[in-house]
């Protein structure tokens, strides 16, 4: 039976008692192809009947009596104890640790965590302290406090980045070793753009500050697959492993997950290739077709060339042409089959004379530097339909053998949503 909510907790006799059960939940590298570490986590046990108490309910209950140190410091006691009988077994792994962040708010951190993994006969270069940074409004003493245990030897992780409360701002000013990808990010990223970005973003920004990336509370195969691919590489939540206690806690279930999930991911990879592969053949065909038809004419019927393609082809939401300055010569040629993906000013067709020469197709195409003919943008919104779309831009010569450069902007789903990443194509 679950412990209700609502129960009463006899949190001085926890304390007391010591009635605190270490769990543990794996870190998984699948480049490694391991269990690189695990996160230290608490659960109380009730005194009365022996049910666990989830760590938000202890914690929220000793901090309505004043207790919040002597706990913080009983659970940290208790996963370092365990911890270094797990490490006994698996000597590589390193340990994930949670700090209650008020006590640094508070000014009462002191050398306790120092002295407890010394006592435990663990290395603090195999511990990772994690910070909450949004319970500490204290900039000074928090940079104090990871001052004095990164030159100890510690790791310091940023925890819970991409919550609803925390402060990207407080990356320079910590300087961590590991960033935790919350939850929140990481739930179905595989059907949002949105979230894929700023998950991108966070692995661009990792490697070049030598950043290792954690994505917490990974629950499904897509959502680990839709990780992977854009570079996220250690893994932690239910879809490896629930958290565990000491005697439970085995490698091999987990290398099964690591091994099912290395082939499916390896097979999908392929797939995805393969589907890139064919679609891309199949607009550059179109943009061949296309081009051919206005070298064949002159400027002034560049319009109508492209109506007569917009009409044949579904899944390209619109056609235009730039002239070798990068400006528009034609209005955008609207398929009617496409609906505007969202209903503002913000978002219409630029029309004819607009300047496109700061767009990646132009420039790249235009300096030559990629010694290229065609080019495929990243998925991006469009702000001429507000839906997420490709543009293939492709130098072409009229019959006059002046330079053009033709654009097709094409829906994703044209493309296979899947598409991720630029395309060049001589």
């Amino acid at each position: 039976m679950r412990r209700l909510e609502n129960e009463p907790i006899a949190i001085q006799e926890i304390i007391d008692r010591g009635l605190i059960s270490p769990h543990f939940q794996p870190l998984v590298s699948m480049k490694k192809t391991a269990v690189v570490g695990v996160e230290g986590l608490s659960r109380g046990i009730d005194p009365r009947n022996g049910k666990l108490i989830p760590a938000p309910l202890i914690f929220r209950e000793a901090a309505a009596k004043g207790l919040s140190r002597e706990l913080d410091l009983l659970c940290r006691r208790k996963i370092l104890e365990d911890f270094r009988r797990l490490q006994a077994r698996f000597p590589q792994i390193i340990l994930s640790l949670n700090i209650d962040a008020s006590a640094i708010e508070k000014r009462i951190w002191s050398g306790y965590l120092k002295t407890q993994v010394a006592e435990a006969g663990i290395s603090p270069s195999s511990v990772v302290i994690e910070i909450v940074e949004s319970v500490v409004g204290d900039i000074e003493e928090l940079e104090k406090f990871v001052e004095s245990y990164r030159e100890s030897g510690f790791l310091i992780a940023l925890d819970d980045v991409g919550a609803g409360h925390s402060n990207l701002n407080r990356i320079p000013l910590i300087k961590p070793d590991v960033l935790k990808i919350d939850r929140y990010l990481v739930m179905d990223i595989q059907e949002d753009f949105y979230k894929q970005e700023v998950i991108k973003s966070l692995v661009s920004m990792a490697r070049h500050l030598g950043t290792v990336l954690i994505a917490e509370g990974v629950e499904t195969q897509a959502e680990v697959s839709t990780l992977l691919e854009m570079g996220v590489d250690i893994i932690q939540g239910f879809y490896f492993s629930k958290p565990r206690l000491l005697r439970e806690f085995e490698c091999d279930s987990v290398r099964e997950k690591i091994d099912e999930l290395g082939l499916s991911f390896r097979l999908d990879q392929l797939l995805k290739v393969e589907e890139k592969r064919i679609n891309v053949k199949k607009y550059f065909s179109l943009v061949s077709e296309v081009q051919g038809a206005l070298a064949r004419t002159t400027s002034d019927e560049f319009e109508n060339q492209l109506v007569k393609a917009a009409s044949v082809f579904p899944s390209v939401e619109c056609l235009y042409v730039l002239d070798e300055n990068g400006r528009q010569m034609t209005d955008m040629v609207l398929n009617a089959a496409h609906k505007p993906g969202r209903n503002s000013p913000l978002f219409h067709p630029s029309p004819k004379g607009a300047d496109h020469r700061i767009r990646d197709y132009y420039y790249f195409l235009m300096s030559g530097e990629l010694n290229k003919n065609s080019y495929v943008t990243k998925p991006y919104v469009s702000m001429g339909s507000g839906n997420l779309c490709v543009t293939i831009g492709s130098l072409f010569r009229d019959s006059l053998d002046r330079r053009y450069i033709l654009c097709l902007d094409i829906h994703t789903s044209g493309f296979g949503a899947r598409v991720l990443e630029p395309a060049v194509k001589s």
